[in-house]
Order: C-alpha cells, then structure tokens, then sequence
C-alpha cells in the first residue's frame, strides 16, 4: 500500500457517523475512492451524497451479508481494495451483573465476531493488492474498565487478533494496525448516559477526543506504516502504564471510578 490515498480504493464501515464519517470526508479530499458501509441506511445516504460515494447497507455480524457486500463492493470499485478501516463498535455501559446478558453478547457480537468476520472477508482482496486492514481498538484493551467490561473484554481480543494477523500477513505484504483512543465525542456517548461522568472525570486515565482529530491520526498513522496508531501521548502512556506497572494502574483505575460514582 502506498503512502498516497489519491486514488485507492477504501472500504469504511461504520462510515455515517463519528469517527467513520470523519475519516471517509478526509479520504475523499485527499483523493480516495471510497465504498461506505453502514447498517443505518439513511444516515449512510446522506453520507454517501454528500461524498458522491458508493454506498452499501450491512450488519457486519451478519456473515452471509458480509460475504456477500464484499463481493459486490470490490466489484464496484473495479476489482481492486487497497484500505478497509474498519469502525462499527458499542459501549453499554453498567455494572457487569446489572446489565442484561443479551446486551453483553451484542457486545461481543458487534466489537470482535464484526470484525472477525469483516476482516475475513477482506483479506483475499488485500492480499491481492498488498494492502491495508485497520481494526478500531481501544486503550481499554490495556486494562480492563469498570462498567466497560465486556467492551474492554472486546478491545483486548482485537489486539490479539491484530498481532496475530501482523506476523500471518507479513509475507503477504498486508499492513495491519489498531488505533487505540480513548473516548471520542461521537454518537455512541449519550449526552445523558453513564459514559459521560466518565468523560468528565479529572484523570490520567480520561481523555477525550473529537472524530476529527482521531482521523487525522489514522492517516497519519497508516502513512507512517505504524501499528499501534495513537491520537494523543495519554492513550499511549495509559496503555503502557498498564502492561508494566499493573498495581499503579489498578490504584489509578480504581479511583477514577470511585470519583465518578
């Protein structure tokens, strides 16, 4: 994959909100061909409109679906997929036995079998192209979040998964990364839900940021062939702060959330 997105062809997921959105319009202006997927289908119209993009409805869990969107997506961006960045994700957010078990198993189905199953599709095309698969982490993969646990749960098996695919694909020439924020200002945090006291929360572990920087990031990053892809210094530093200092990140975790209960 070349370091110019001027003509590549780019498949986004989760593209008509958020951080999908916002990297799919800086894409455009820098010349990528893009292919939007979404399962809201009107906000994925107007996105595709205003974008003058190929568009497609798909509930990434859905296997079959998948299958079948990649097929006809490559198809339309004339047989060649260079970039898939993949975004959809969910963030309930309670007391691990307070929230429904349904609601844990849609958060593993949409985080990680999304995922899994997006990116097994993809792969036969990039390696085709020598190209580039993008998963959305979090640094919650670091460490384990209270109220966040399944979501943490989640984040930590796209890490594996990405490590795993980095050596797999290697020969293949694929470019693998993970791009690890830590809260982004989008329409997964409801303005009156129990994500937000944590986004206000006065902490080392607490950053937020807006969709647009944390896509200037992913480029940025995806240029410089980086594999852990980082919006600020204070992801990073939580990140490792929790690999090689785990008593220190319990302590600061733990008082995070006491100060916000």
């Amino acid at each position: 994959m070349t370091n110019d997105f001027a003509g590549q062809k780019v498949l986004l997921t989760g593209a008509a909100s958020g951080m999908g959105l916002s990297t799919a319009r800086l894409l455009k202006n820098l010349g990528a061909e893009l292919m939007l997927w979404d399962i809201n289908g009107a906000a994925l119209e107007a996105t595709a409109r205003e974008l003058k993009a190929q568009s497609c409805v798909v509930d990434v869990c859905d296997k079959d679906a998948v299958l079948s969107a990649m097929e006809q997506s490559v198809a339309a961006l004339g047989g060649t997929l260079n970039l898939v960045i993949h975004f959809p994700g969910v963030m309930p957010t309670g007391m691990f036995d307070k929230l429904a078990l349904d609601a844990h198993k849609r958060t593993i189905d949409i985080n990680l079998w999304g995922s899994t199953v997006v990116a097994y599709t993809a792969l036969p095309y990039l390696k085709k192209s020598k190209g580039g698969l993008v998963f959305l982490g979090s640094v919650s993969a670091s460490y384990g979040g209270p109220e966040f646990a399944l979501y943490g749960a989640t984040k930590a098996a796209i890490l594996s998964l990405a490590q795993a695919l980095r050596i797999e694909l290697e020969d293949d020439g694929v470019y693998v990364a993970v791009v690890n924020p830590h809260f982004v200002n989008t329409p997964l945090i409801d303005e009156n839900a129990r994500q937000t006291r944590f986004m206000r929360a006065k902490s080392l572990f607490v950053e937020v940021s807006t969709p647009e920087h944390v896509a200037r990031t992913i480029l940025e990053g995806i240029r410089k062939r980086e594999f852990m892809i980082w919006p600020s210094w204070r992801p990073s530093l939580v990140f490792h702060l929790s690999r090689y200092g785990h008593f220190i990140s319990h302590l600061l975790m733990r008082d995070t959330w006491r100060g916000v209960k």
